[in-house]
């Protein structure tokens, strides 16, 4: 073998297909998700006959499935039968209730939005999605900055199935009453993925996405168990990707151990950059930083003072920010000797 037969040339790439990498990106098979997506059927079966189905919420960390098999069974749907619209709206772009009714438009084909209000959105949304049933999917549910928008649509479609997809566990009471009272959903949770399940799936992805031989199983070890213990199947994603890269870079034709540790150093800022936070969310984190270790309802009494917001969106927002690491509470007595959680910044 000549020198330059291990050297990659201008027009060749480790990659079979990259796109099998993309976390948007939904196989044919959804692995060791099989009893979650048959719940999520079980609660949309009576709109095949006619029926109303039931609500449902789903919650889990991030990184674990819950959107893929939501499209899943989504898309499952609309191949088995046209009796009913599918509706999939990511609430972390579309976080406003026009933004959602307009990308519900988007979605069912209403394209007049343009000068429409709220309500005369709401009332041509009815309109078509009522002559048929409707599963309507808000995922990042807990990003809606004015939930108002699911009250909309349990009062003015007539048969439909609503799930929405959170991260937080107590999602369910920061919602207003008169919504809770209305939704009455289940509750379906998503653990995250074993040891062995981490690890078959990133072998399936490196099937998909790499040309024989170009990443060991040694390698995928160790990106699997940096993926498990991340507890996010982004995390592994990205690492199969970015070792590519490191690879691609020598101009290699396989990887070496080096690329691996290339692309776990980069980890760092790739947890960065999947926290978006909005204007509020940001400014409970200064306010934090600025009274670090002061009681819930001091930084909660700030927030209020600026944004003139109630309790529960606090609560929720907070909520958010511990999720993604950024804050931590501990529960420590007051001068009165009372528990109450204090907040502090997760530095």
């Amino acid at each position: 073998m000549g020198v330059f037969d291990k050297i990659l040339q201008h027009d060749e790439t480790l990659f079979k297909d990259e796109l099998v990498l993309d976390y948007e990106y939904l196989p044919h098979v959804l692995k060791f998700r099989e009893e979650q997506q048959q719940h999520i059927a079980t609660v949309i079966k009576p709109l095949f006959q006619n029926r109303m189905g039931a609500n449902l919420i789903i919650i889990g960390k991030p990184g674990i499935g819950k959107s893929a098999a939501c499209k899943h069974v989504l898309r499952d749907m609309e191949q088995y039968s046209d009796k009913i619209n599918g509706v999939y709206v990511n609430c972390w772009k579309h976080d406003t209730i026009y933004k959602v009714l307009v990308e519900i438009c988007n979605q069912i084909g209403y394209k007049w939005v343009q000068n429409k209000k709220t309500n005369e959105l709401m009332k041509e949304i009815a309109s078509i999605l009522n002559k048929k049933a409707a599963v309507i999917i808000l995922d990042e549910a807990d990003k809606l900055k004015e939930e108002q928008v699911v009250y909309h649509l349990l009062e003015d479609i007539y048969k439909k199935c609503i799930i929405m997809i959170a991260n937080e566990k107590d999602f369910l009471s920061h919602m207003d009453d008169r919504t809770r009272s209305r939704l009455i959903p289940e509750v379906l949770e998503f653990q995250p993925y074993s040891r062995r399940e981490t690890y078959e799936i990133l072998e399936e992805r490196r099937e998909g996405a790499y040309f024989p031989n170009v990443l060991t199983n040694d390698q995928l070890e160790i990106i699997s168990e940096k993926t498990y213990e991340m507890e996010d199947l982004r995390t592994g994603l990205f690492l199969l990707k970015e070792t590519g890269n490191a690879a691609e870079t020598r101009s290699s034709r396989k990887i070496e151990i080096q690329d691996v540790e290339k692309a776990i150093n980069k980890l760092a800022i790739f947890q960065q950059s999947k926290i978006i936070l909005d204007d509020e969310e940001r400014e409970i984190l200064k306010i934090i930083k600025d009274n670090n270790g002061q009681p819930s309802s001091t930084i909660c009494k700030l927030y209020k003072e600026m944004f003139n917001k109630s309790d529960r969106t606090f609560r929720r927002k907070v909520a958010s920010l511990k999720i993604n690491k950024l804050i931590i509470s501990k529960d420590e007595k007051d001068e009165q000797g009372n528990v109450i959680p204090f907040l502090y910044l997760n530095e």
